[in-house]
């Protein structure tokens, strides 16, 4: 029995061969995964991991796929999509929220619960889990502000971790280095008084660009802006291939209908040395690269 055999037998899993991974990333590009499933319980997501970890076969734990850049190559692994753990409650006054619900749809459930502070995060392009992993954020906000307790995985057990034991910082999070996988988050929202409007959708509207892109592209550097530098650097609008960097706001790229996943990296590369030579900032990437370029 191999690795197919294996993931076959696992109940409650969609498992898929020769899949092309560029309609699953919001890039639109790169090539196809080997390999591909979507569990439908945390059950069946931890039967994945240790099939793929038994085998010794190399696999890649994605969301909606809104922060990964993938090689025209394809991936020769498993993707395990967490898209179908999806659910969001409320219990005992807390938020409970699965790994691949939506930040949109998590939001919005906060919101309507009569609760207060995850306005800011409306449209960041990325699931609960993804976002905790990164500790992603917006208008001065970040998704670990509200977090009271994150369970995990790690060599097949489950694992609980309170906010202070998550090493969240900018951009950052213990879950980037320690090799466990986010299953669920437990979140501490306060009430909220009156009726208020969120105008932090529009604000990003009005701000970001639509269409294919990950959303920003790097990091902001200390006391500074990303998008600053790109565009004091004249690389607003620049093009390599299809791939080009938004005339909106320069710490995005947008990928054509035409682009190839290598037309974004290296345009991603040309900022990156441009931006140094110009002011000696070295820019770090917020997108994932996934296979080879």
């Amino acid at each position: 029995m191999g690795i197919v055999e294996s993931l076959r037998q696992i109940p409650d899993i969609n498992f898929t061969e020769d899949v092309n991974l560029g309609y699953r990333t919001s890039f639109g590009v790169g090539g196809r995964a080997k390999y591909y499933v979507s569990p439908e319980s945390v059950y069946s997501l931890m039967q994945c991991i240790n099939a793929a970890t038994s085998w010794e076969f190399k696999y890649k734990i994605i969301g909606n796929g809104t922060n990964i850049l993938v090689s025209d190559k394809g991936y020769d692994g498993l993707i395990i999509c967490t898209k179908n753990l999806n659910s969001v409650f409320l219990d005992k006054g807390e938020i409970i929220s699965l790994c691949g619900t939506p930040i949109t749809r998590f939001v919005n459930f906060v919101s309507g619960s009569g609760r207060t502070g995850a306005e800011g995060l409306c449209g960041i392009p990325a699931t609960v889990g993804g976002a905790i992993y990164q500790n992603a954020g917006a208008f001065g906000y970040t998704v670990s502000d509200f977090i009271y307790e994150v369970t995990c995985i790690k060599d097949g057990k489950t694992i609980k971790r309170r906010k202070n034991a998550c090493g969240f910082g900018y951009r950052k999070s213990v879950f980037q280095d320690s090799g466990e996988f986010i299953v669920s988050a437990k979140f501490r929202f306060p009430k909220r008084k009156k009726a208020i409007k969120n105008t932090f959708f529009e604000r990003r509207n009005v701000s970001q660009p639509s269409g294919r892109t990950c959303g920003s592209v790097f990091t902001n550097p200390p006391s500074d802006y990303a998008g600053r530098l790109i565009e004091s650097a004249g690389l607003k609008g620049a093009k390599v291939g299809g791939a080009q960097v938004s005339t909106k706001h320069a710490n995005f790229i947008v990928a054509s209908e035409n682009a190839a996943a290598q037309d974004v990296y290296l345009l991603i590369n040309e900022i990156k040395q441009k931006v140094y030579d110009e002011f000696g900032v070295r820019l770090k990437e917020e997108v994932e690269y996934l296979g080879e370029f």
